[in-house]
């Protein structure tokens, strides 16, 4: 099952925040290979920026390595551009993780700011949602 996975659910790992449990969850059934983890090369470049502020450089080059090595990467071209410019989303950003996940045929998309999504075309889930929905499979 594919799945993409948002920069906040990433950063709850790599500064092992407040939703750390059921992040580190995902992470490891994306290294089982129980799902198959996806992310923008967008979510790279903040991650990178928020660990090397928060942490330091180091570390954000470290992390961005382990990252390469779980996440398979989908595109930002000019399809996915012009259907985030075109969505009536509040956040570009957001529409340009939302499209791109939809260009390989996500699933489901995790992140933890759900009501800043507005497509229906991939399932908007929290960690802990996603985690509850296929344990019980």
């Amino acid at each position: 099952m594919k799945v993409f996975v948002d920069t906040d659910v990433i950063l709850d790992v790599l500064l092992e925040r407040k939703h750390f449990a059921y992040s580190a969850k995902i992470i490891e059934y994306i290294e089982k290979k129980v799902i198959e983890g996806f992310t923008s090369p967008i979510i790279f470049t903040n991650t990178f920026y928020l660990i090397a502020k928060e942490k330091n450089t180091n570390l954000a080059w470290n992390a961005l390595r382990k990252l390469r090595k779980l996440f398979k990467i989908t595109k930002v071209n000019e399809k996915v551009v012009d259907q985030a410019l075109a969505s009536g989303f509040k956040d570009f950003e957001d529409a340009i993780q939302y499209y791109s996940a939809l260009d390989v045929k996500a699933k489901y998309f995790l992140g933890r700011n759900k009501s800043d999504y507005i497509g229906e075309e991939v399932i908007i889930v929290s960690p802990q949602e996603f985690l509850a929905l296929i344990e019980k499979n």
